[in-house]
């Protein structure tokens, strides 16, 4: 009998003991679009319960492609140990790795300065596409909409002062001859030197919606500067968006395309073009701490994308909790970003990428 009562008291313990040693862990991939709103949301979860991260907490955390974070977030787990991965892989490459249940690489460990990878499956995909502009269409993937980000034109330090829009028809000529004298854009027929057209990875969603916006349907031509540094050559994969903001800050003369907190690393903000004669902000200067986004939220700028975080039907209890705690979190600090808007603001909507804006009815 005493023997009985023992186990039985050993059992109860493990039971109430056995949460706080249980562990979640939930996986990110897709859109580097909204990767530094969603990294301060994820820390704003966390909050003081954030025990590690890596890369550690500083200016270029927020924009880092691959980031761990460990802790605990009991407003959503209680005293569980938490670990966030996220690997910002590109919108499209995010669906893919949901639908075709792909593994992503992401850092092994929130161990600041840790390098080492693991390859493991992802449970939530940001996007800035709908699911049905990819080739990856089954199975039919969870949405919850939660903001709006412009997607800009920018030309590189090295083009023409003149350089300061380019037209819906400009840019598709662009895309399918790869680079056009400078003249084309800016009207003075003494500026004879070639603009070349760098272009995104087919990877990335603002590639899709541009040329869904744009009504671009060939085979686009596009370079890079090569790694001897001497000269541009034809691309035939496209850049990843660090690698475009480095192409445009250091090499030209050059027109691109990124997402607000991208192309804001492009001279300062200072190289953002008009598109067909808008710009997404109102303000006189784009700047990293507060942008009047009135244009695009009354339809006066139609090169924007909405944001959405995806995942599998089946996907757990845990995965469900935690996506829903992050949307919450991300659209506290869509109050205040400087690079997109909370979709609640917008004053005209889209039924897909690159279809016309309307107003909410």
């Amino acid at each position: 009998m005493k023997l009985l009562r023992s186990f039985a008291t050993v059992l109860a313990t493990a039971v109430v003991a056995g949460p706080a040693f249980a562990q979640v862990e939930i996986r990110l991939s897709g859109a580097v679009a909204f990767r530094d709103t969603a990294y301060y949301a994820i820390r704003d979860l966390f909050g003081a319960n954030l025990t590690s991260q890596n890369p550690v907490d500083s200016a270029a955390a927020p924009t880092a492609l691959k980031v761990v974070w460990t802790g605990k977030l009991p407003g959503s787990f209680g005293n569980q140990t938490v670990t966030i991965r996220a690997f910002y892989n590109g919108a499209v490459a995010g669906l893919q790795d949901l639908t075709q249940n792909r593994n992503v690489n992401f850092l092994a460990s929130a161990n600041p300065g840790d390098t080492n990878t693991v390859n493991l499956s992802s449970d939530i995909a940001f996007s800035s596409v709908f699911q049905q502009s990819t080739e990856f269409l089954t199975p039919k993937l969870d949405d919850v909409r939660f903001g709006a980000t412009p997607i800009v034109l920018v030309k590189s330090k090295t083009a023409p002062a003149g350089l300061t829009n380019i037209t819906s028809h400009q840019l598709k000529t662009l895309a399918a001859n790869g680079k056009l004298p400078a003249w084309f854009f800016t009207g003075d027929t003494n500026q004879t030197q070639d603009v070349v057209f760098i272009n995104r990875d087919p990877t990335a969603g603002q590639r899709v919606a541009l040329f869904k916006e744009s009504i671009f349907t060939g085979s686009p031509i596009s370079y890079f500067w090569d790694s001897a540094q001497t000269k541009f050559v034809n691309d035939p994969t496209g850049r990843t968006a660090p690698q475009i903001r480095d192409h445009l800050n250091n090499f030209g003369p050059a027109i691109s395309y990124l997402v607000t907190v991208d192309a804001f690393g492009v001279n300062g903000g200072a190289n953002v073009l008009r598109y067909n004669g808008a710009l997404p902000f109102a303000n006189p200067t784009f700047n990293n701490t507060g942008n009047d986004y009135t244009p695009v939220l009354n339809g006066q700028y139609s090169l924007w994308v909405y944001e959405h975080l995806l995942n599998r039907s089946t996907a757990s209890g845990n995965v469900k909790l935690f996506r829903d705690a992050l949307v919450a979190s991300i659209n506290e600090r869509l109050k205040t970003s400087a690079f997109s808007v909370p979709i609640s603001k917008l004053n005209v909507e889209r039924t897909a990428d690159g279809a016309p804006v309307a107003p909410v009815e």
